[in-house]
């Protein structure tokens, strides 16, 4: 019964990727956009890892997350998060993609307030020897909110059959789709506090700063907490599990390659891409066997 929802599920006819979350463009008209658009100015913003806020020439802002000394790979796991997540069919995950930057370009553009930090910042950044560094320009959305969602007691309930207050299914959905996000890229620090912020009108959870997924092999009290998180959800979004099902080695790696830095690099290795197949198979096993016991309206709750 397992396997024949889920060869029935996997074979459903995917849409294309949605635009971004509270925009009317295109998930790929943005990427170029932060991807070539000459910078501006560079402000200082990151606190674990060099995080820059870029604004462009073209009105475009964009976080900068350049590969520094104690998160080498940080900045390629934001892109890879973000890959994945249109594989997922998701619009709410900041899109991200591969951008140089020369220390000059930064120091030129360095904000006027912050021309304490440039020292700091340049040597935190692990420079190539041409003087620039690989990174990751990250979509800067505006109007975010903090309501405190790193607080689980406020929603969990509303992933467990529990009445969803009016005018928050849409959020109630997010949250459920994050949990299943989180425990497949493996990242465990969605609730240090940031991560999780809403858009102005408290409708819609933005999946942001996923540099810390990807670890092979991810420690077992990491996985453990997010494989509870998984088990403590019993409403899904049938649009997110249609898309997991389709999910495939094949998929990942052809999606990964889109992004213009798989030629220096790929973005996951065979480990890691092993890795999230492996943790899809968990959750596809945890939601086919819900459905077993209390039948698939229930359990694929959110469209």
């Amino acid at each position: 019964m397992v396997a024949g929802w889920l060869g029935s599920v996997a074979s459903a006819q995917l849409a294309s990727v949605p635009r971004f979350v509270g925009t009317d463009v295109e998930q790929d008209e943005i990427l170029d956009v932060i991807a070539s658009a000459k910078s501006r100015s560079f402000k200082p913003v990151g606190h674990s890892s060099v995080v820059l806020r870029m604004r462009t020439v073209a009105h475009v802002t964009a976080a900068l997350r350049v590969r520094g000394h104690e998160i080498q790979r940080g900045y390629q796991y934001e892109i890879a998060a973000y890959r994945i997540s249109r594989l997922l069919g998701l619009d709410n995950v900041p899109p991200a993609v591969y951008r140089r930057a020369t220390w000059n370009e930064i120091r030129q553009g360095f904000h006027h307030d912050r021309l304490d930090q440039r020292g700091s910042i340049r040597r935190a950044v692990l420079w190539d020897e041409d003087g620039s560094a690989p990174g990751a320009a990250v979509y800067w959305v505006k109007g975010l909110r903090s309501v405190d969602l790193e607080n689980k007691a406020r929603w969990q309930s509303w992933l467990q059959g529990g009445e969803i207050p009016k005018g928050k299914v849409a959020l109630a959905r997010d949250l459920s789709t994050m949990v299943v996000f989180d425990f497949l890229i493996g990242n465990w620090d969605r609730f240090s506090g940031g991560n999780l912020p809403t858009d102005s009108n408290r409708q819609r959870a933005f999946l942001r700063d996923n540099d810390r997924s990807f670890s092979t092999p991810l420690l077992e009290p990491r996985y453990e907490k997010l494989l509870d998180g998984l088990k403590r959800t019993e409403r899904f979004s049938k649009d997110t599990v249609r898309h997991l099902a389709s999910l495939d080695e094949r998929s990942i790696r052809a999606e990964l390659a889109r992004d213009p830095s798989h030629e220096r690099e790929p973005l996951l290795n065979a480990a890691q891409i092993a890795d999230v197949l492996d943790r899809r198979a968990t959750i596809l096993s945890y939601i086919a066997a819900l459905i077993e016991e209390r039948g698939e309206d229930d359990v694929l709750f959110f469209p």
